[in-house]
């Protein structure tokens, strides 16, 4: 059974691009890049495959963070202003 091949994402280009591979999901920012779910890297065919296509995308992460001109040493982490939301169901 061939697995289809993960969406092309560029690490860093958007705030609104996010895939799945293998059960974790990676959503794209421009100052940041969240990974969350869990995977099971099965001893197959199928696991290596999830496991080559975590890879890549870790890879071009990595290089596109290597190759940035005046890499800060660290970002704030992004602000969540909370408030009070409005319960729909009342």
């Amino acid at each position: 059974m061939k697995q289809p091949a993960p969406p092309a994402m560029i690490p860093f280009a958007d705030d609104s691009a996010s895939c799945t591979l293998g059960g974790i999901t990676i959503e794209n920012g421009t100052d940041s890049i969240a990974f969350y779910g869990q995977a099971n890297l099965t001893r197959d065919r199928a696991g290596l495959r999830t496991a080559q296509d975590l890879l890549a995308f870790l890879q071009s992460v990595v290089n596109c963070l290597a190759s940035t001109p005046d890499l800060p040493a660290a970002i704030k982490p992004p602000s969540h202003k909370g408030g009070k939301v409005d319960n729909p169901f009342m």
